[in-house]
Formats: structure tokens, sequence, C-alpha cells
């Protein structure tokens, strides 16, 4: 098995290393392989193994993290939780690698190593800025997509929305997914679910693109998961619209006759748990670095394209068995004053994933 190199040094999230030591927590099977490299300007750096549980991995915070340190997770195995405040500590930086809620072997692991040497935390703190203040001009966003004539409406200010932030630069004591690169909406924290809640959205959308389908900490089969998602697989060539009634799919309509395998696996999830009718988030990618990686692979969630991507999640994981992400590149957010938030406007988007996709949940 070739070495899967980690240079904190590039990882740019993390900032200044003096007076720091730098944490790679993994799992057994990647010790072989995995080599920590250019850690001049850290007092030292430690390999630490994880086997699964929040349990374990609070006591590796609180036994063999030291109290200042940059935490890398790397753990394909076993299930990682964000550590709350108190665990993680006041003079620690995390960042977790989101590679156990789709299968992630070594060579996806490397690809998206590199996606988070790439990534420009300082471009997408000033893409976050933007966004957010041309969001305040007014009280609503658009979603629309040009190439089926749809239009979807989110309301800010009727209730009470969580918008949650996993870009840019991490302070001490703050804690990131990466790549990182995304700006969510959701009906509450993000940890929560209530299936009473919606997102106030109307309109019509297009989900079509690339589906993630991420699974839950429940008991499943990884074989149901790869099938699931080959079923949706066609969404990037075949997309279907959906109405959506105060954040609830009501309709699914598809756009050709490639569509109608995709329509008949969403009301396969609809029957089952009907819980997966709620556009419960709203993903708007700003990595616009990132390599998009053909295949089930949770950290493609923060595509950003050239302009910013969007995408639909639909479930939330523990609370529903899976978690569906759809990147949509055709999508475009403006404000009620038409300024384009997200996307590119009056242009085809055409994606081409790094590599054909082998069994759909490499």
């Amino acid at each position: 098995m070739p070495e899967l190199v980690v240079d904190p040094t590039r990882i740019r999230q993390f900032g200044d290393p003096s007076g720091t030591e730098f944490c790679l927590v993994t799992n057994t099977s990647l010790l072989e392989s995995v080599r920590v490299v250019n850690t001049d300007g850290y007092l030292g750096h430690r390999v630490i193994v994880f086997t699964g549980g929040n349990t374990d991995f609070e006591r590796i915070m609180r036994e063999d993290v030291p109290e200042q340190a940059h935490v890398l997770v790397m753990s394909p195995d076993c299930f990682f939780e964000s550590p709350p405040q108190d665990v993680l500590g006041p003079r620690r930086k995390l960042l977790g690698m989101a590679c156990n809620s789709t299968p992630t072997d070594h060579a996806t692991l490397e690809h998206f190593l590199r996606c988070v040497e790439t990534t420009d935390p300082d471009a997408q703190e000033a893409f976050s800025d933007r966004f957010f203040e041309l969001a305040e001009r007014g009280d609503l966003l658009e979603y629309r997509d040009e190439r089926f004539g749809t239009v979807a409406r989110l309301r800010l200010w009727e209730r009470e929305l969580v918008w949650n932030q996993q870009a840019g630069r991490v302070d001490w004591g703050e804690q990131q997914i990466v790549p990182g690169g995304e700006i969510s909406v959701l009906p509450i924290d993000i940890r929560e679910f209530g299936e009473h809640l919606r997102l106030p959205l109307d309109g019509e959308i297009v989900i079509g693109g690339f589906p993630i389908l991420h699974s839950g900490t429940p008991s499943f089969a990884r074989r149901d998961q790869k099938r699931i998602h080959s079923e949706l697989w066609p969404l990037h060539n075949h997309p279907v619209t959906a109405t959506v009634e105060d954040g609830e799919i009501t309709h699914l309509a598809a756009t050709d006759l490639g569509g109608q395998r995709v329509i008949e696996m969403l009301e396969a999830l609809f029957l089952v748990d009907s819980r997966y009718r709620l556009v419960w988030e709203i993903g708007h990618a700003v990595n616009t670095t990132h390599e998009l990686l053909a295949g089930n692979h949770a950290m493609n969630e923060v595509f950003g394209a050239e302009n910013g991507c969007l995408h639909w999640g639909i479930g939330l994981t523990p609370f529903t068995q899976y978690h569906l992400d759809i990147i949509a590149p055709g999508t475009v957010v403006t404000n009620g004053n038409g300024e384009v938030l997200l996307g590119t406007p009056d242009r085809e988007v055409t994606v081409v994933p790094s590599q054909t996709p082998v069994g759909l949940a490499s």
C-alpha cells in the first residue's frame, strides 16, 4: 500500500504552529501507511490510535492530546462525532475528515487530503462575508435553475433559521469538518431534528447533479447503501424537479425518461420514512479549489465549482438511517434584488469528476 503523507504545514486552516504539537488521530488499519512530514515549527507530533466510540475519543482528548495542539482526525473505520466544547478545550484546533459515513479507501483519502491542502481559508472567509452581506439586503433568497425554468424562495425572516459556517480559518477552541467550505441553513441546530419543523421554502427545485448518501450510526449493510446510491447516481445526467411546499417535497417529476428510475428510488425512501420528504438542509458550498471525485464520497459535499455550488440535504443521521445530499451545479442563488450570491448564471455548468466511479461507492 502506498504511503499516505500528512503535511500539517500545508493545512492552512490551522495557522501558526508556534508553541503547538500536531496530533494525527487515525485508525489501526492506517498505521503502516500513514507518515507525518514537515513538522518544523511545531513542538513535535503524535500519531494516536482511535478505535471508535465517543468515550474513547473523549479519553484521547483528555489523556493523549496536549493542552495546546492542532488535531487532524482521519478515521475511515470508526464513526467520529465532534467533541463538546469542554472536551475540545480552549487551546486546541480540531479538523475532522468526513470519511466514515461513506466508504473511504486509501486512494480516496489521498485525493481528499490533497483537497484539504489546496483549500484557501482566506478566500472562503471573503466568499462567506460577501454571501451574508448580500443575503441581508433582502428578506428572501431565490434558488433558480434556468435550464428547467424552476424557482424556489426561502423566506429569511419568517421564522428562526440556524446558519452554520464550516469555512475559513479555525481559531483556538474551534473545530471544522474538512475539506472545509460550506454555509448551511437548517430549521434547528445541526445536531438536532424535529419533523414538525420546516425550512420556509416554497416553489420548484431541481434535484440533479451528484448524490452523496451518508449512512447513520444504526446497524446497516454497506451493500444496501451502495445499491441505493447506484439508483440515485443517474441524477447527474437525468435531473428531476421537485415541488416544495413549506419545506416539504409534495411532488416529483422527471425531466426525461432516465429520471423515472431516480423518482422510484426517492419515492421508496419517502414510503419507508416520510421525513425524507423534508428539505432539511440547504448547503451553499464555497470551496472553489475542491476537485470532485466520482462516486459516493461525503467529502464531495463542499464542492464549490467556480463561483460556489448548491446542494440540497434530505434526512438527517442519526435520526434517519441516511442523509442524502444532492450537489446541484445548475442552481443559482440570488437575493430579492437579483444579486448573485452563489452559482454561475447565464452559462451551462459542466462538471466532470476526476475519475470514473467504480461500483459507485468506492
